[in-house]
């Protein structure tokens, strides 16, 4: 009997789950809830290492033409059907840093697969601790199957897990990123028992986006001789997030070394197979371009070893594209748009090396951003914004990062904008109500945010030796503000789209007011320019707070956003930009600021003096590497090793196409668009863009009118295409 009910527009199902009995396998129950905060040393402190594994034959007496599946595990699975790799997951809860227990919500994997024939096999591996940020645990294992069976004969028949399984502990997989097969109870060869039912804790939802397409990227093969060993190295075409698989035909000792780029830090993996045929296939994800690989041959005879990288990523169905006269630009579009393919998982990632869990949205709302020319499918920029909405929910409005809380706000709007779902606006307003009760809470007498429990997150450099990652108050508390008018702006405008015009009024009366306060408190008159923060004593008690000082500095970024989000009347706006764009004495920005930069130029009519120029700089690093994108232009700190899976430095795959685009959504979902073509420095450019209705074809060359299609279902409104077009 299955118990829903609904929350939030989303089914939540109480099914029975199992997991190893707990007589026989007492040390493999236990769970921690995620490796924030700690590691996986401390982790094997209070926990056992387990992979367990469950299997079962289904025979019917008709002929199967599909079956629909619902599957989901603590904390995470691989399932295979018939021997064959059909899905991991589950889908990741999202999270944040001060998420140190449960995350709110767990989720579960939608399947639908064709079969023929009359049974089927089911087998699925379940590691039992987290080992990535995006892991989250209910603090017990356990695995979730239910399905449907559906026969061509158009009956059909339910089946799921309970005690008739069969559990074992696969036990050559003995530590993280470690294998043995030569331990007693390797792959082929298990102790199996019965499984046990146990309750269910996890109250799993359906994830709301399709699985993860698995590819394998590249594959080699070697034969290693008797009694040698070979070292050799692998290189990818591109830098991918993969899962290693290694299979050998004997015994073998095989450590697998993977990195974004040679000489760079390296990741390992250590395997030691058995006498006869072995597989392993890693539980970890390697951000990886390059790897180098050790083979010791211990068998008695000639070994053949293959070496294979399956890499997920979220499925793509259309793939829009970018192709001008100007190479470097071109370049720039590719490497950016492969750098976001890899770093759509269950969440959009920062990068495939950090994996960090749900809680960096200034990354994920350039992401958002990019996917409307890379991908169009923006289901899991809404995922993301629910699952954020989930966790302000459950802690009270209070992120890790206190301006991507904020950044949260212009996500929801703007990718409303692109995709018409006031059901994804309903679901986050008990969110967006508890984040603004929080935030009056940080104002001062002074009408702007005076207390905030930090300044996190501006940019990832450093000013008078502070790190701009989590800045003291005089150096992070204007752009904060900043961050906050705008929400407060767009929150109006999200309340008036669902039809509620009181706090739509309320909002929009506190964001003139705050307006006023802002600049009244920031704005310096004699410099034309707005500082940093104040320097009134403030914080010291910890890290992500250092103690304020009495200075008063300027730098771009309180002046970027106050420009952009109309803080600063448009006059003024224009002058601050003129001035600090090429101002070489103030704070160098990174790539993740340089957005707010590129959106600034483009409102105010600057693209052409000052955009050109500023997409020349992504030219130097993906020329540098095309693999992947670079995460900076310069190391935040001394010592600092950049990864080169970075999508927070993806802006031009937005920013390029909607500035010769001219592009403007009059009407949510897309439904009207308007376009205002300009081919700036390019002679001609040809961009796809992909929608839900279909493909937008766009082609413009110098000297002549810009020819734009459109599926049905989209209205183009056409612009004046200014002169030089």
């Amino acid at each position: 009997m299955i118990l829903s009910n609904k929350t939030k527009n989303r089914t939540v199902h109480f099914m029975p789950w199992i997991w190893l009995d707990k007589n026989r396998y007492s040390q493999f129950q236990n769970n921690t809830y995620t490796i924030s905060g700690t590691s996986t040393v401390e982790i094997l402190e209070k926990y056992n290492y387990c992979v367990a594994v469950f299997k079962k034959t289904f025979e019917f007496e008709k002929e199967i033409e599909k079956i629909k599946l619902r599957v989901s595990a603590d904390c995470f699975f691989r399932l295979y059907i018939n021997g064959k790799l059909e899905g991991i997951g589950p889908a990741a809860s999202g999270g944040d840093f001060l998420c140190v227990n449960a995350a709110p919500k767990h989720y579960a994997n939608i399947y639908e697969l064709d079969l023929c024939g009359n049974e089927f096999d089911v087998f699925a591996e379940v590691r039992l601790l987290p080992e990535v940020l995006t892991d989250y645990s209910r603090g017990h294992g356990g695995f979730y199957f239910k399905g449907t069976v559906y026969f061509k004969d158009g009956t059909s028949s339910d089946i799921e897990t309970d005690s008739s399984w069969f559990a074992s502990v696969n036990t050559a997989y003995n530590n993280y990123q470690s294998y043995n097969a030569k331990l007693i109870g390797n792959f082929e060869k298990p102790e199996f028992c019965m499984a046990e039912e146990i309750k269910d804790i996890w109250n799993a939802e359906d994830a709301y986006i399709p699985m993860l397409s698995l590819n394998t990227v590249k594959t080699e093969k070697i034969t290693i001789k008797k009694d040698s060993e070979v070292s050799f190295r692998i290189n990818l075409d591109k830098i991918y997030g993969v899962y290693p698989v290694l299979r050998s035909n004997g015994a073998c000792n095989i450590e697998l070394r993977t990195s974004e780029l040679e000489g760079q830090t390296e990741t390992a993996e250590k395997i030691s197979f058995a006498e006869g045929k072995n597989e392993y296939m890693s539980f970890r994800m390697h951000s990886a371009g390059t790897a180098h690989v050790m083979v010791e041959n211990t068998d008695s005879e000639d070994v053949e070893a293959e070496i294979s990288f399956i890499a997920p990523w979220y499925p793509i169905t259309a793939e829009g594209s970018f192709v001008t006269d100007n190479e470097d630009w071109n370049k720039i579009f590719d490497v950016c748009k492969h750098t976001l393919k890899i770093c759509r998982q269950t969440l959009h990632l920062d990068s495939t090396k950090h994996q960090e869990l749900l809680a960096c949205t200034g990354d994920y709302y350039i992401e958002s951003l990019m996917t409307m020319f890379c991908f169009g499918d923006m289901r899991l920029a809404e995922f993301d914004i629910m699952r954020t909405a989930d966790w302000l929910s459950a802690n009270s409005g209070r992120m890790f990062h206190t301006t991507y809380s904020l950044i949260w706000v212009q996500m929801i709007l703007d990718v409303y904008m692109i995709t018409g779902s006031k059901e994804m606006i309903y679901y986050c307003r008990d969110a967006l109500k508890q984040l603004f009760d929080r935030f009056e809470t940080y104002m001062g007498d002074n009408g702007i945010i005076e207390n905030p429990p930090d300044f996190m997150f501006v940019d990832w450099s450093v000013i008078d030796g502070f790190s701009m990652h989590h800045p003291p108050k005089y150096l992070g508390q204007t752009v904060l503000n900043a961050f906050y008018y705008k929400a407060l702006t767009d929150a109006a405008e999200i309340y008036g789209i669902i039809g509620d015009d009181a706090r739509k009024s309320k909002f929009t009366a506190r964001a003139e007011l705050f307006k006023n306060s802002f600049n009244n408190v920031f704005y310096d008159k004699e410099r034309r320019l707005y500082f940093d923060g104040l320097g009134t004593p403030y914080g010291g008690e910890k890290h992500y707070l250092p103690a304020n000082v009495n200075k008063k500095h300027f730098s771009k970024y309180p002046n970027i956003l106050a420009s952009l989000y109309g803080l600063a009347d448009e006059e003024l706006a224009v002058d601050i930009l003129e001035r600090i764009i090429l101002n070489e004495e103030l704070q160098d920005i990174q790539p993740y600021f340089t957005h707010y930069l590129l959106c600034a130029v483009r409102k105010y009519g600057l693209f052409d003096k000052y955009g050109v120029k500023l997409i020349s700089r992504w030219a130097d690093i993906v020329n540098e590497c095309d693999k992947g994108l670079k995460e900076g232009w310069f190391a935040p700190e001394e010592g600092y090793s950049f990864d080169h899976s970075h999508a927070w430095g993806g802006t031009p795959a937005y920013q390029m196409p909607m500035a010769i685009t001219g592009l403007e959504i009059i009407e949510p979902g897309m439904k009207i668009l308007k376009f205002s073509p300009n081919l700036y420095c390019l002679n001609s450019a040809k961009i796809n863009i992909p929608t839900k209705m279909g493909m937008i074809e766009f082609y413009a060359e110098k000297g002549k009118s810009a020819v734009i299609n459109a599926p049905k279902g989209i209205k183009i409104i056409r612009g004046d295409i200014s002169e030089n077009s």
